[in-house]
């Protein structure tokens, strides 16, 4: 990750490119290059928050589209105004 703390296009591609058979390690890696980590994004599964930072809203943008959308269906579970999100990983992969 650049100093500045917005992730590289090879981040966010990798991001896009998961494979879905794996939504454990795709989270694990959005939560490894997500700025400010330790407050927005705490627990791996659970509420989730962007602080408002663009990086943060470009690996939401990346997640969203990742492998069709489909990982993102898996452990998407809500989305509230202000930038929170709610992630649950699906049982088969806990």
């Amino acid at each position: 990750m650049p100093k500045d703390g917005y992730p590289t296009e090879e981040e966010l591609e990798k991001l896009r490119a998961w494979s879905i058979e794996d939504p454990r390690g795709w989270l694990e890696y959005a939560q490894s290059i997500w700025e400010y980590a330790s407050w927005g994004w705490p627990e791996l599964e659970g509420e989730t928050s962007t602080g408002g930072w663009s990086g943060n809203e470009d690996i939401i943008e990346a997640m969203q589209t990742a492998s069709h959308g489909i990982l993102w269906h898996q452990v998407w579970q809500q989305t509230r105004r202000g930038g929170h999100y709610i992630f649950r990983l699906p049982k088969r992969a806990i």
